[in-house]
Formats: structure tokens, sequence, C-alpha cells
């Protein structure tokens, strides 16, 4: 990976010579600040700000791709005229176009099963938070009680070792992700709207394992970059901190607006 800002001006004269460009962004960790609890995230009002002006810009589509339930990210968010993804693209929702994996709604039950289970062993007092977002399920233990770990980590590696030919797990930032098996993730959900929309370009930027799969989609096509340096990325650029996100929107204003 190559720091971004050292590589900015090639950049921002490819930026400015396509007809239309898909610009896609992570929520968590990439837009808004990591927090302790999903619920305490938000989207600061100078982001609110850069992602509106860039989603005005001349042949601009942007797009929300995140781990969230459809509805919890675009309530975040609040703008109109975006295009949101949600359940790592299992849900997306934009103008003109509405989509959903019906692979995965087949799994809701037994994801809803699952999540259950892991509430009921694990409730709040022990620091273990599930997200049962319908189409898949989030256990965040970033709160873990020291008294629990053992219990938490048994349970979960006991659970991710059953064979389950309709479901998986995944791991993030401090949470264990389950989805559906075959689902679409973000890599596919970048690709259905590229073909969708008809770009000539996209940005993909992200900062966690399920970011990869939209970096390896677009690898050796379009411009990735991952919030944080991490060894074995296929991001092909790197920024130093979630705080330069901001910097990159406003850049790619800023490109467009210099362009044809």
């Amino acid at each position: 990976m190559k720091y971004f800002w050292k590589n900015s001006t090639a950049v921002s004269e490819r930026l400015a010579s396509v007809w239309k460009l898909l610009v896609t962004l992570d929520f968590d960790g990439t837009l808004a600040a990591l927090a302790e609890t999903p619920g305490q995230a938000c989207l600061k009002p100078e982001f609110k700000a850069a992602l509106k002006a860039l989603a005005a810009s001349r042949g601009v589509f942007v797009f929300i791709l995140s781990g969230r339930a459809l509805e919890s990210v675009r309530r975040l968010v609040g703008l109109r005229n975006l295009y949101y993804g949600g359940n790592h693209g299992i849900e997306i929702k934009g103008p003109g176009f509405v989509w959903h994996d019906t692979r995965a709604a087949k799994a809701r039950d037994l994801v809803a099963g699952i999540a259950a289970d892991i509430q009921e062993r694990f409730p709040p007092g022990t620091g273990v938070l599930v997200e049962n977002k319908v189409f898949s399920a989030s256990v965040h233990y970033r709160n873990l009680k020291m008294a629990y770990m053992r219990g938490f980590f048994s349970r979960m590696k006991a659970l991710m070792s059953e064979r389950n030919g309709n479901l998986r797990w995944r791991q993030g930032h401090k949470v264990f992700e389950l989805l559906p098996r075959y689902a679409a993730h973000k890599g596919s959900a970048i690709s259905r709207l590229m073909a969708r929309l008809g770009v000539d370009d996209a940005v993909a930027v992200g900062d966690d394992l399920t970011d990869e799969d939209m970096f390896m989609a677009l690898k050796g096509y379009g411009i990735t970059v991952r919030v944080s340096r991490k060894a074995g990325s296929t991001a092909g650029y790197f920024l130093a901190d979630q705080l330069e996100v901001l910097r990159l929107l406003r850049f790619i204003s800023a490109a467009r607006r210099g362009g044809r």
C-alpha cells in the first residue's frame, strides 16, 4: 500500500477525467469514529456537509456501504439522494434502485435463533452486545467483562466450529459477525451498483476486514483506500487515520470541480 497523499496528484487527474464516478464508503471506523457501542456512533456535521457536497458534484454517485442494518445507516447519515447498503450489501436502496438478497432472507430464522441464544447466555451486564440485523447478526465484545471472558470465547469457538451449510462467522473490530453463507457481500454489492449506474471508475474506502471484499472487487480497476495501514490488505492506498477521510471527501469534490 502507498500513502494516499504522496500520490494524490495522479489520483486527482484520474478523478477529474472520468465521466461517472462511484464513491463507496464504509460507515463505522471510516465516516464515523469507532464508538464503544453501535448506538453511540455519530456522523459529525463536517463529514455530513462533505458528503452532501460530494453527492452534488458532477457525475458522482455516493454509496454508503455498512455492516449495519440498512435503515440504521440511512438514519445515521440522514442524506437523501445517496445510495445505501446494509448488512454488508445484502440490502441496497437508493434513487431508482431497491434490492435485497433473497437467499439471505431465507436464513433469517436461523440468524435470529443463534442471536437469541448468545443474548440469553451473555446478557448486557456481561459486556456483550448482540445485534440481530434481520439478515445478519453482530456480537460485539468491546466491553466484555473479565469474569465472562473465558466463557464467552469458549461459546463463540463452539458456535464457529459447528457445521452449518447456511451460515458462516467472520471477525472484525471486537466483533463476531454471523452471515448467510452465500449471501451478497461488500464486493458483490459495489459491483452490482457499478453495473446498475454504468460508472466509468470507482473509489472505495474502508477500515475493516469486511471492506477487503470491496477492495478485492476493484483490484486492478478502481481506487481503493484503507483507513490505517495494515499488512496483507489488498487496498492500493492508505490513510493515516479516520480523520483523514474528511480531507479525502473534500479532495474528491475538488478534483471533480477541476475536471471537464
